[in-house]
């Protein structure tokens, strides 16, 4: 009977929003993500990925990706932070934009997240012959760059997208 409940309660847990901690902070990833991913990319650069997956349609990405240049900044105040955030943001941008066709950007808006500034953008095009849509955040943080990133086919019209927006604009940063 004990061993029947556990399993139950089990099953029921792993259905519910997990924590994934990062270097600098902790974000809630939404139910029905799988993951995490992760990928050393060199020079500094680590990747990890969560998906929703849509069966033979693919899947919604969930990704954070940090980039640690190795050396201190300076403090910078806010106005300098969402500058080279914007800044940041577009060139990581570049990398989605030549793997699209039709690729189009919105402007670059600003969020808080735990009292600190994040460049946002949200962009769309082809691949494959498919629709796509995605939004982009980038932000300065104890001297490393972070890259937050979702997409999925424009079909599913942001449901799994904008899960993780939330997610992302939720974050809590540590102090």
């Amino acid at each position: 009977m004990i061993i029947r409940n556990i399993f139950f309660l089990l099953l029921l847990l792993s259905g519910i929003a997990q924590a994934y901690e990062f270097e600098d902070g902790s974000i809630e990833i939404p139910e029905g993500f799988e993951g995490p991913i992760t990928q050393n990319m060199g020079q500094g650069v680590s990747s990890t990925a969560f998906s929703f997956l849509h069966g033979e349609a693919g899947g919604t990405l969930l990704q954070i990706t940090t980039w640690n240049p190795g050396q201190k900044f300076p403090n910078m105040p806010k106005e300098e932070l969402k500058d080279g955030s914007a800044q940041y943001l577009l060139q990581f941008l570049g990398g989605i934009e030549r793997k699209r066709e039709n690729f189009e950007r919105g402007k670059v808006e600003f969020v808080e997240v735990s009292d600190h500034p994040l460049a946002k953008v949200n962009w769309k095009g082809n691949v494959m012959g498919k629709s796509v849509h995605g939004t982009m955040y980038c932000f300065i943080y104890n001297s490393k760059i972070y890259s937050f990133h979702t997409q999925d086919l424009a079909s599913f019209n942001k449901k799994y997208t904008n899960l993780a927006v939330k997610a992302f604009e939720s974050m809590q940063l540590k102090r």
